[in-house]
């Protein structure tokens, strides 16, 4: 399991593009050993897990998570507006901002008097 103390990142756009063919390669990775794993297809075991994930961020900030995801739906659905995607882009960045906050708040340590 990752390190949840260690940075966030959010690339820059100069940045992006690699972090994120990084990412896609592990997924892809991931994918064909969990689909083999489970007998399934690579849909199969990518939807598995997409509803796994949500889970995760629901029990993280239930609120925030739903925000989220409420927003990738606005900014890729075919029928979305412009300015319907704009506004969607902006509740996804909140969401993750607030996930964040959450997750830093869980991480935090308790320091008290006693």
């Amino acid at each position: 399991m990752a390190d949840p103390r260690k940075p966030v990142i959010q690339p820059d756009d100069g940045h992006r593009r690699d972090v994120t063919d990084i990412v896609h390669q592990h997924l892809l990775a991931a994918t064909e050993i969990g689909a083999k794993a489970i007998g399934a297809t690579g849909i199969s075991f990518v939807i598995i897990g997409m509803g796994v994930w949500t889970t995760e961020l629901m029990e993280l900030d239930a609120r925030a998570a739903a925000k989220y995801l409420r927003s990738l739906a606005d900014i890729f659905d075919p029928a979305t507006n412009e300015n319907q995607k704009r506004r969607g882009e902006k509740a996804r960045a909140q969401a993750v901002r607030a996930l964040f906050a959450t997750l830093d708040l869980e991480m935090a340590e308790t320091i008290g008097h006693g």
